[in-house]
């Protein structure tokens, strides 16, 4: 070691990485804990499928809205269903994505797959933003999803 100090930086380096391999089995483990495996958003959800957006409503909050002011707590989306892995999509199908659970808006047009399930009223919702992913991000997934599909 020299007097600079460096190798005492190498080391807590290593030390670092040796704590960062330690942990990540961890991590892993808590993912599937948590309901993050494919298998479990599979088994969560009362629908699963590969969906183009055909229209996007605003979901107004009646409740928090004001005369002249409108309180919108999401969107609801009409879309097309392409390819269905789980549950009953005839065609088209609505459902929503609240702000409590994720910022996004999805677009006009794009491809994504869904995990939803159906809210306190019956209506189908995404339940956070790891419920969608578009279709280009989505391959990989899509891929296990049909080996998936394949074996159970």
């Amino acid at each position: 070691m020299d007097n600079n100090g460096s190798g005492r930086r190498l080391s807590a380096r290593a030390i670092f990485l040796g704590l960062a391999m330690l942990i990540a089995p961890l991590f892993a483990a808590a993912q599937v804990e948590n309901g993050d495996t494919l298998a479990e958003r599979f088994a969560e959800a009362e629908l699963v499928a590969q969906v183009q957006i055909n229209a996007i409503h605003r979901d107004v909050d009646n409740a928090l809205s004001e005369p002249g002011m409108v309180a919108i707590s999401g969107y609801v989306y009409s879309a097309t269903s392409m390819r269905v892995w789980k549950g009953k999509a005839d065609g088209l199908i609505a459902f929503r994505l609240g702000f409590e659970s994720c910022d996004k808006k999805l677009e006009k047009g794009a491809r994504y797959l869904i995990f939803a399930s159906p809210d306190s009223k019956g209506r189908l919702q995404l339940r956070g933003c790891d419920a969608v992913m578009e279709e280009s991000e989505a391959a990989p997934l899509l891929a296990r999803l049909k080996q998936f599909q394949l074996q159970g």
